[in-house]
């Protein structure tokens, strides 16, 4: 059976979570939709990684995108998981000007930072990012260079806003995101787990290609428009600064957290 109507109780659910972090925090749940990020959402919750609770594609998404749709994996979700809709139904409920039509509903991924959590590596500290784009490419980069985990405070924006979702492009159930509300617990625990906190400075810091980044450490990440505080600055063990030779006061934090995460973790 194709659904078509919204009044459909699972439809329904799909849409509140769609609508706001209050729907989303109080049933445990988000949304990833996207070709790119469900197929890879199919993929890791084959390999244990991310419980899907519902996948919602229309006929159109698998004609359209035959040739990069595996609907092989399909096979790896409970039939009672999928669910067929018309591309009308998909139109009326993405907020995308153009959607593709496919849905995935999944537990919330975020852990609880605790020191028992963290065995050594390297992490990216986020303090006050607003914009969910950037969040969300801040965690795909992580996921890329192969950064141990990244820690969210609770000033961030909402780690499960679909935009930030679709901007991890499926990185969300690869990389281990940890969520403490207060700053200074982040640091507190972290050197508890003998991780070295390194403040990302637009000056006055030294310059990460002359730091020896050691092999358990985090970059902390401020705000796009003013960074960090200077009592979180001063939390830190050190402060480290992306060298300019141009003309622009500042990089975009995406941008300087690409550097700073490329610096932190290459041989």
């Amino acid at each position: 059976m194709t659904i078509s109507s919204r009044d459909n109780p699972n439809v329904k659910l799909l849409c509140k979570l769609l609508s706001g972090k209050k729907q989303r925090t109080e049933n445990g749940l988000f949304v990833i939709e996207g070709m790119r990020g469900c197929i890879d959402a199919v993929k890791e919750y084959r390999n244990g990684k991310i419980k899907l609770t519902g996948l919602f594609c229309c006929r159109e998404t698998v004609e359209n995108y035959r040739d990069n749709f595996p609907v092989e994996l399909l096979d790896e979700l409970d039939k009672s998981l999928v669910f067929s809709i018309t591309k009308e139904l998909a139109d009326r409920i993405s907020e995308e000007k153009n959607t593709q039509g496919i849905f995935a509903v999944a537990e919330m991924l975020h852990k609880k930072l605790a020191p028992q959590e963290l065995a050594g590596g390297k992490y990216l500290v986020l303090d006050g990012i607003r914009d969910p784009g950037n969040l969300g490419t801040l965690l795909r980069t992580a996921d890329a260079f192969g950064v141990t985990g990244a820690v969210l405070t609770g000033n961030c924006c909402d780690l499960y806003n679909p935009k930030t979702v679709r901007s991890t492009v499926g990185s969300l159930a690869r990389i281990p995101v940890y969520i403490e509300n207060d700053f200074y617990t982040v640091v507190k625990i972290l050197e508890e787990a003998d991780i070295k906190t390194f403040a990302a400075v637009v000056r006055d810091g030294t310059s990460v290609t002359e730091v020896n980044l050691p092999e358990n450490c985090a970059v902390v990440l401020g705000n796009e428009g003013s960074g960090l505080s200077e009592e979180h600055i001063d939390a830190c063990s050190r402060k480290i600064t992306v060298k300019m030779k141009g003309n622009a006061e500042s990089l975009n934090a995406a941008a300087a957290g690409a550097v700073l995460m490329w610096e932190m973790t290459r041989d």
